[in-house]
């Protein structure tokens, strides 16, 4: 078999959902569930990886972010490869080819399952509420083009429904940030009534335990940063950090809110606040799955900072720890432009 063979303790996170990254997975041994959420319900989905079985696939060769957390729930050993190793296994092996089709079968027959009850679905249920929740998530998960083809959809099969004026305002709030004319996201397209000009991300986080939505707000967070607003990214994550009593489900977020914060520091020039943040990150969680990129971060932070000698440091430590990843190329790259400047 070619590509890496790693092991995994039980509990560790091969992937998050949203993550990018073009590695393809193969289970040796042990389990692995892969977590997404129901398009039709919202709820969690887990779905068990049997030995021999491929996960990564769609994401890596569509080159498209990660659609599912890859959990491992028992030790095991997965092999790991890039996109050229797997396509030199399945032109070789006529055994790969059948069970890759097995899989991907499997998966068609699941989705035309789920196709066939939400098109029967009037029989037995409340259709245009299924729609309509269709559409939410998408857009909170910040799939506008999708979301949008949705709440059309449901406007036409719909128009005096009962959610015909959310979503048509669901409809406006979208093409205005898609356009740059309105915010970007689902909290302030969605908040009833709509937040005050003078309210700062961080005003907008501070809500009461039953409203406040860590994951939603966290990933509002980080479209904010994809949009370059560093400050108001930063302002919601030193928000969200602060939840923690409030929100049960906080706890696990944290590491993820301080490596964004020290990303955000670095990108606002603020560079000994973003070493302290990370360093404290490091301290804090040993085994978080971001310690690498971390390391990376600081050792950019020196860099900007004209410290070639302690980013050199960083840029190794990267390149020491195991297992390897993407990071690496970055660091080796880092490292390289430091010895020929």
């Amino acid at each position: 078999m070619p590509g890496t063979l790693r092991n995994y303790k039980a509990g560790s996170i091969i992937y998050f959902v949203g993550d990018t990254g073009d590695n393809i997975y193969v289970l040796k041994s042990g389990a692995v569930s892969l977590i997404y959420h129901s398009i039709e319900t919202g709820d969690e989905v887990r779905e068990t990886i049997k030995n021999g079985e491929f996960f990564g696939v769609k994401s890596s060769l569509a080159k498209r972010p990660r659609e599912e957390t890859a959990l491992v729930i028992q030790a095991s050993q997965v092999f790991v490869m890039t996109p050229q190793e797997f396509e030199l296994l399945v032109t070789k092996n006529i055994k790969v080819i059948t069970q890759f089709l097995r899989v991907f079968s499997n998966q068609l027959r699941r989705y035309g399952k789920m196709v066939h009850n939400f098109l029967n679905h009037a029989a037995v249920g409340d259709s245009q509420t299924e729609l309509f929740q269709i559409g939410e998530y998408y857009l909170k998960n910040h799939k506008y083009k999708q979301a949008l083809y949705v709440y059309e959809a449901y406007l036409r099969y719909y128009a005096e429904g009962g959610y015909a004026s959310q979503a048509r305002e669901r409809i406006n709030a979208i093409k205005n940030a898609m356009s740059g004319k309105g915010p970007a996201t689902y909290a302030a397209m969605t908040e009833e009534p709509g937040p005050s000009p003078e309210e700062s991300p961080a005003e907008m986080a501070e809500e009461s335990e039953e409203n406040i939505d860590i994951a939603t707000k966290y990933y509002d967070a980080i479209s904010l940063f994809s949009q370059e607003k560093y400050a108001d990214a930063l302002s919601l994550f030193k928000a969200l950090h602060q939840a923690e009593g409030v929100d049960v489900n906080a706890g696990e977020y944290i590491p993820k809110i301080e490596f964004e914060m020290g990303r955000c520091l670095i990108a606002l020039n603020r560079h000994q606040e973003a070493v302290g943040v990370l360093t404290n990150l490091i301290k804090r969680f040993p085994k978080d799955e971001n310690l690498k990129d971390a390391l990376f971060n600081i050792g950019i932070a020196y860099k900007q900072q004209g410290d070639k000698a302690k980013a050199v440091s960083f840029f190794q430590k990267v390149l020491k720890m195991l297992p390897e990843g993407p990071v690496d190329k970055r660091a080796k790259r880092e490292l390289a432009g430091l010895k020929t400047s």
